[in-house]
């Protein structure tokens, strides 16, 4: 139950409906700054271009290669769909690089672009480090790594 006070004060100073919507606002505003926040973070996921039927899809980002490890069998061709969408001002000449000294792998790849490669896979079957060395800390960053596995044939 009320007091007589209460009921004044109550009419003294009633709640605005500005007052009673700014929780609904913030609450608004929260949820379009996280969007925008997951859109900007996990854009490459979202944007990712579809591989050409019976290539592998790789992406080089200042995260590293995704997929991280690649399985090919020793002595066949690849086709490599390389890409990236990291923008030439991260990257050392503007590259990224895909670098498997033991497997023979040299091959670059500009800011924003993607190109495809084809790769004659030793027959060497073993797993072997792939790393970019032209962003991160090159061969010494701990993410600019992948692994290729070179399976039997």
């Amino acid at each position: 139950m009320t007091t007589r006070a209460q009921r004044r004060q109550a009419a003294r100073h009633p709640e605005s409906a500005v007052e009673r919507a700014k929780p609904f606002a913030f609450a608004l505003i929260a949820v379009g700054v996280l969007t925008v926040g997951a859109i900007l973070a996990f854009g490459d996921f979202l944007n990712r271009p579809a591989a050409a039927a019976g290539t592998i899809d790789v992406q080089s980002s200042m995260a590293g290669f995704t997929p991280s490890e690649i399985r090919v069998t020793a002595g066949e061709t690849v086709t490599l769909d390389w890409w990236t969408q990291d923008a030439s001002m991260h990257l050392e000449n503007g590259v990224h690089t895909m670098i498997a000294p033991e497997l023979g792998l040299y091959e670059e790849l500009q800011a924003e672009s993607r190109r495809t490669v084809t790769w004659q896979v030793p027959d060497k079957p073993g797993t072997y480090d792939v790393y970019c060395d032209t962003c991160c800390g090159g061969v010494d960053s701990p993410t600019m790594h992948g692994t290729i596995v070179v399976e039997a044939a």
